[in-house]
């Protein structure tokens, strides 16, 4: 008599059942989102958030920042469709130390950060991959962290944040050897005043050599884990190349420094130039102002009687649909350029190099996990 007992067979049939059920913890397997880095997990911040640091998935959110972007000159790498860069070739020598300049301050403040997101990498050294995706993110630096620069914290803009916390454009790609290569696709990145769109756009760039130990976000990283620090896409032959449509360019407001009074001011006195109007700063490209469109189409000269060329008037070299560019004319008057096709596009390239950083953002909603407080205002003790 088993005086209440399971027969053998019964108490093994219990026992495949808690097992089936998790119910067993000695041999359950890991469970992401418990807090507890176990297996094959990067990490466990205990969250299914995206966009703090460790991702529903329990991997590491590799985020890059650009910590330079210039405008290249000469013909763009052979990965580019075309290779022209008229957008480069539209500046003169004089004109792209100006623009550059621009950029390196834009960045240098905190005015530019523009943000790349390396998803589905397997290899957190980056040295081989045949199947990841990059998504192009615009940020501000969070107050709340530890400052700028490398493994800095960046808040997310919600514009360029799509379903489930995910970049709202993303571009296939691999890394082989170290090299970095993801497109075509059109991408939206930051520029000085505004944004720009590429169509057809390549992002090339090699991976640097160092990895370490990145900083919280999240806290809770597996022992020994190291993610690669750099990308590095100024070296004449990688960067960003696309199509940069005319519709972008149409609604990105003149720089200052090309404006009336500005450093570098567009003189109506100079041939194959004009003057313009800024439109102030924070503000959108109106009636009253011009774009850099404008520019781009018109031309401008500085420094009258010795008029030196700063941007050679060019028209777009790209069409849409197969068909030539429309010819872009601009207001006798305004230097206003109306635009005829949008995505009509001047072939460009643009180099870069970026540092590691960290998005601390959840747009979805409050964070609720372990290391973000719930009132997304302030940080747990794990932080800087």
């Amino acid at each position: 008599m088993n005086q209440g007992f399971p027969t053998p067979v019964a108490g093994v049939a219990i026992v495949m059942m808690a097992v089936a059920l998790g119910a067993v913890g000695p041999c359950s397997g890991q469970v992401c989102g418990n807090g507890v880095v176990e297996g094959t997990e990067e990490c466990d911040d205990g969250a299914a958030f995206r966009l703090d640091g460790c991702a529903p998935d329990c991997r590491y959110e590799h985020v890059q920042r650009m910590t330079q972007l210039e405008l290249a000159a000469g013909v763009a790498p052979g990965i580019c469709t075309p290779a022209t860069n008229a957008f480069g070739s539209v500046f003169t020598s004089l004109g792209l130390i100006g623009v550059n300049a621009q950029l390196s301050a834009a960045i240098g403040d905190g005015s530019l950060d523009q943000l790349l997101q390396i998803l589905e990498l397997d290899d957190p050294s980056a040295v081989d991959d045949p199947d990841l995706e990059v998504g192009a993110v615009v940020g501000d630096v969070d107050p709340r962290g530890p400052g700028t620069g490398f493994d800095g914290w960046y808040l997310a803009d919600a514009d360029s944040i799509g379903a489930g916390g995910l970049p709202a454009v993303l571009v296939s790609g691999s890394v082989t050897a170290r090299e970095l290569a993801a497109g075509p696709t059109t991408v939206e990145i930051a520029f000085l005043g505004g944004s720009i769109t590429f169509r057809d756009a390549f992002i090339t760039a090699l991976v640097g050599t160092p990895t370490s130990e990145p900083s919280p976000p999240p806290d809770q990283l597996a022992a020994g884990f190291a993610a690669f620090e750099e990308l590095q896409a100024n070296d004449g032959s990688h960067g960003l190349c696309g199509n940069l449509t005319v519709g972008s360019l149409a609604v990105l407001p003149l720089p200052a420094d090309f404006a009336a009074g500005g450093a570098a001011e567009c003189s109506a006195s100079c041939s194959g130039s004009r003057g313009y109007t800024w439109c102030g700063a924070g503000n959108p490209v109106g009636p009253g102002c011009n774009s850099l469109l404008d520019v781009l189409v018109s031309g401008c000269a500085v420094s009258p009687p010795l008029c030196l060329a700063v941007i050679v008037p060019t028209q777009p070299d790209v069409g849409t649909g197969g068909q030539p560019p429309a010819a872009l004319v601009a207001d006798p008057t305004t230097g206003k350029v109306s635009v005829v096709e949008p995505d009509d596009a001047y072939s460009s390239w643009l180099e870069f190099t970026s540092e590691r950083v960290h998005l601390t953002t959840n747009v979805g909603g409050l964070f609720t996990d372990g290391f973000e407080s719930a009132s997304l205002t302030a940080w747990s003790s794990a932080a800087p």
